[in-house]
């Protein structure tokens, strides 16, 4: 029997709430799109660069990683999506292609093919996105409007009717079916809901660890890209992480991140620094000689960045009927993963799915989607937040001048943590480059094609990292970038 078509309200028009417009009329609903930002849209991708302000959301101006599970959602359910990506510059980078760059007699699988990214700035992936929904007519997109908040019949619990917005136009009410809240990490709600008499909504929340800082550059014309282990460079020096993500058109990113709390690296926020550092990273060096590239932005940076997750359901009932949300707005990670656009795109689809099999249930309909969401998402969130708690802490070893690595203590004894951080920097990372089981599972991890705990299913992949470590003195040492003192050398020089 074909499902009744709903109307459904989504407060945010960026990734995320493009993402749910996208799924949600592919299954006949109606849609509205409220969008707070009146910025308007330019004429193109590459005037979007230049000067789009986006003002709700800062992270257009950072590093971004289109991932497989998002390229791939996109490849299903919006092939001329992809070719309009792609006919603006937008690469797909294969897996098969890493594999067998590295290793010419890899033997590949039939589900490698699924495994692709999609390099691509975030600014053009919104630009090209929107004109997309745009063109089609299958929504209404409105521009320049507040949501102020919900609208609900009283209860236990409330019925979200609609929401009251406040635009040029003046205050008015849109009644809806379903709202679902897209607005990003600043997400007004908890206010929403607890106005129109919900519990207070529980919030779980705490410090990534680190400040960011992205800048853009692009190839000179007839110059080849330097040659790449990986789709994305990633490195994770302790003190500072290092992100190289390649871009369309030609155009890559830089991302240096590191402590809040480090006062001496806070000064790659200036561009000399920022430079600086970058030219003495072994991986990226090459990306930004002269000779090679040319900076095409200034110095961006974010900083407060939190892992957070709101909850909606408590005691397994919806604190609310007729709202739910996606992406930033219900869970945010760091965003140096690059996982946040998969992560929005993943939770609206599942809400499609939701909507599709619950239509005429509104408790059924949220308790399907949080279902969902706990597991297609919160696992991202959960391993994330373990990473974090682990890279202060050796940060802050590394500032008190202590080897985070160091397997045997002082008093003899084995350090847990130090043997599986040493397992991984002697034994994954080479393992990646030399071993393509281990490449593959890595990579489809990070892509979120398989979820974390495949790990603990797969004793093979464990296996062949610990051989690898096992062997780490027959070879050199892993090198990744400077120590921390040497980088501080870096910056001395500069500010000499």
């Amino acid at each position: 029997m074909k499902q009744q078509q709903k109307h459904v309200v989504v407060i945010g028009g960026s990734v995320a709430g493009l993402g749910a417009g996208l799924a949600l009329t592919a299954e006949g609903h109606r849609v509205t799109i409220l969008e707070s930002d009146a910025s308007p849209m330019p004429e193109s991708h590459v005037q979007a660069f230049e000067q789009w302000e986006r003002r709700g959301s800062p992270q257009t101006r950072h590093s971004h990683a289109l991932l497989a599970r998002l390229r791939n959602l996109i490849r299903d359910h919006a092939p001329d999506l992809l070719a309009e990506l792609r006919a603006r510059g937008a690469e797909e980078l294969p897996f098969t292609d890493m594999a067998r760059r590295l290793m010419p007699d890899a033997e590949l699988e039939p589900g490698d093919d699924d495994l692709v990214l999609l390099a691509c700035r975030r600014v053009t992936f919104e630009w090209v996105l929107r004109r997309h929904i745009l063109e089609s007519g299958r929504l209404d997109f409105r521009d320049g409007v507040e949501v102020v908040g919900l609208v609900a019949d009283p209860g236990d619990p409330p019925r979200v009717r609609g929401v009251r917005i406040r635009s040029a136009a003046g205050e008015q009410r849109i009644d809806a079916d379903l709202v679902v809240d897209a607005s990003g990490r600043r997400s007004k709600l908890r206010h929403w809901l607890e106005a129109i008499g919900t519990p207070p909504v529980r919030e779980e929340s705490e410090p990534c660890g680190i400040f960011y800082t992205s800048r853009f550059y692009q190839l000179h014309d007839g110059v080849e890209p330097p040659a790449l282990d990986g789709p994305i460079v990633g490195e994770d020096l302790g003190y500072m992480k290092i992100g190289l993500f390649p871009g369309d058109a030609r155009i890559f990113s830089i991302t240096l991140a590191a402590s809040p709390d480090d006062d001496a690296m806070r000064a790659v926020l200036h561009r000399p620094v920022f430079e600086a550092a970058a030219a003495s990273l072994p991986r990226v060096a090459e990306w930004v000689d002269p000779k090679i590239s040319a900076p095409i932005s200034d110095v961006h940076a974010m900083a407060n960045l939190r892992n957070t997750r709101r909850f909606l359901i408590e005691d397994d009932r919806p604190l609310a009927l007729g709202f739910t949300a996606i992406g930033d707005s219900l869970i945010h990670t760091n965003p140096i993963t690059g996982r946040g656009c998969s992560l929005a795109w993943v939770g609206a689809f599942e809400l499609a799915a939701a909507l599709r099999e619950h239509g005429d249930d509104p408790g059924a309909l949220v308790l399907a989607h949080h279902a969902a969401i706990e597991r297609e998402v919160v696992p991202w969130y959960r391993m994330q937040v373990q990473q974090d708690r682990d890279a202060v802490e050796v940060s802050q070893a590394q500032r008190r001048g202590e080897d985070p690595y160091a397997v045997v203590r002082a008093d003899g004894t084995n350090d847990p943590k130090a043997f599986m951080r040493s397992v991984l920097r002697e034994g994954l990372i080479p393992a990646i480059r030399t071993d393509v089981h281990v490449m593959r599972r890595f990579m489809r991890i990070m892509n979120l094609l398989d979820a974390p705990e495949d790990l603990m299913r797969d004793p093979g992949f464990f296996g062949r990292v610990v051989a690898c470590y096992n062997t780490r003195g027959e070879r050199e040492p892993v090198f990744q970038g400077p120590r921390r003192d040497e980088m501080l050398d870096v910056i001395a020089r500069v500010a000499a």
